[in-house]
């Protein structure tokens, strides 16, 4: 009969369990995990997901080197009761809050979050609520995986590749710090020395390396001083004495685990995996004409440019290259047809430049302007010519009394040039009417998240709506499209 040593047992045992939540996690987010990697391939700033749990790992490995022996625990029923009720509301995060904000699927990734509720809840029925609070710190980590947090924090401190680097920097040295932290004045010491050693690193990576993919600037750095920190702390405390590493023995788990557990953890991966990732109704990406010199579009007869506005803010969204161009046209002539008092008409085209569409799927239009207390129409899909589809939709402010209308399509005019034109007009046909301005949104759009949280999607949605200007508009767009050198 063969002995299996008592390390090897523990190790065994200690490993099956991480594989068996490890594997739930893959199977269940599997459409997540694979729209995260194509938006990261895209130069999103979404990529650094797939390095947290690693930040995570490295930062458990050291509270398990300094954890003491434990009590067995054979009272599971706390365990349950808690590791339920955590699998529940991972269901429902994905299940019912994800629909009603499909819109902002890529901005928001509420499925990320839903899955990191769901590891919590699964290490909690496998492992114990005990052994698993024992590591609080890793799991505050955790909240670093995140998107909506991450992406506001970048664009507060200015949205560029420095500023996403920066945030990875500071999420990198708070697990070196958890990992060496014998004693605060370590985890002081240790997260210090990583945030400067990550924050030359960065410096020296965006002034030498323009050109990187974002991934790298986000990780590389970030993961580099980490990792060094975490070296030198292991040989300072290992002076004198063995170097080798994992050479303490491995604890066998202190709370059994049923057959029962794990159908429960993989049926509920199951239903994870089953429904869809929402549809987005993202404006559809139509072939362009070549760039030109100017930074809006060219004027179509019949129509003239009374004024051009260029607004800066968009670069903490969209990239240090972007640019946005509000023009504001009038009609030379009136038109019966747009307004029963023969009244010129004015719209306003917003030209939105930025290098990749990817960056348009995680701001749709509407998230472009302040829009609290206002009321979204449906979006219809509209031809207006040479290939280009534009979408349609109406705003309607319950404040102001007023309703905009608005056309935009987009359409890639180089590798390095994807534009977004939005046609907005307003119901009120007097010269001096209101228009919604360009303005950063993130406030109104937590606003307007709070909102559908509470009252659902109708809260900001407008269910009877009257495309009044639809036929100015598509005109106009067709004008548009026809009047740029092909």
């Amino acid at each position: 009969m063969v002995t299996r040593h008592p390390a090897f047992d523990a190790s065994w045992r200690l490993g099956l369990r991480w594989i068996l939540i490890g594997a739930a996690t893959v199977f269940g987010f599997w459409k997540t995990w694979q729209d995260v990697w194509f938006s990261a391939v895209e130069g999103t700033a979404i990529g650094y997901v797939f390095v947290v749990p690693f930040l995570c790992i490295t930062a458990a490995i050291g509270i398990s080197l300094r954890r003491n022996n434990e009590l067995p625990i054979h009272d599971r029923q706390t365990d349950k009761i808690v590791g339920g009720i955590g699998l529940l509301v991972s269901l429902g995060i994905r299940m019912l809050l994800m629909p009603r904000y499909a819109e902002n699927y890529q901005l928001m990734h509420l499925d990320v979050v839903a899955a990191w509720v769901f590891l919590f809840s699964a290490a909690v029925l496998v492992f114990g609520l005990r052994s698993v609070s024992r590591f609080w710190p890793v799991w505050l980590l955790g909240i670093g995986l995140f998107p909506l947090p991450y992406r506001t924090l970048g664009v507060l401190l200015g949205g560029n590749r420095f500023a996403f680097g920066l945030i990875m920097v500071v999420l990198a040295s708070g697990a070196a710090a958890i990992a060496v932290n014998r004693s605060n004045r370590r985890a002081v010491a240790g997260f210090a020395a990583s945030v400067l050693l990550g924050t030359i690193a960065l410096h020296f990576t965006v002034q030498h390396f323009p050109t990187a993919p974002l991934f790298v600037v986000q990780l590389g750095p970030a993961l580099g001083s980490a990792i060094l920190v975490g070296i030198a702390f292991y040989v300072y405390t290992r002076r004198g004495g063995p170097m080798t590493p994992l050479d303490r023995p491995v604890r066998r788990p202190t709370t059994p685990t049923s057959g029962l557990t794990t159908v429960a953890v993989f049926a509920v991966a199951l239903v994870m995996f089953i429904p869809p990732l929402p549809d987005q109704n993202l404006t559809p990406v139509s072939p362009g004409p070549p760039p030109s010199a100017a930074a809006g579009i060219l004027v179509p007869s019949g129509w003239e440019q009374h004024a051009v506005t260029e607004y800066s803010w968009p670069r903490r969204y969209f990239g240090v290259t972007s640019e946005l161009t509000r023009q504001t046209i009038r009609t030379t002539e009136p038109n019966p047809a747009w307004d029963t008092q023969n009244r010129n008409r004015t719209v306003q085209v917003d030209v939105l430049s930025v290098r990749r569409p990817s960056t348009l799927e995680v701001y749709p239009s509407q998230t472009m302007y302040e829009l609290e207390n206002a009321r979204v129409s449906p979006k219809v899909a509209i031809d207006i010519g040479r290939g280009v589809v534009a979408e349609m939709y109406t705003i309607v402010d319950d404040d102001l009394l007023l309703t905009w209308s608005n056309l935009n399509f987009v359409w890639v005019r180089s590798p390095e040039l994807t534009q977004r034109i939005t046609l907005v007009s307003v119901d009120n046909h007097e010269p001096d009417a209101q228009f919604p301005e360009p303005a950063p949104s993130m406030a109104t759009n937590g606003a307007n998240t709070l909102a559908v949280l509470l009252r659902g999607q109708n809260a900001v949605s407008d269910t009877e709506p009257e495309y009044k200007d639809r036929d100015m508009l598509v005109t106009l767009a067709g004008e548009i499209v026809k009047e740029q050198q092909w």
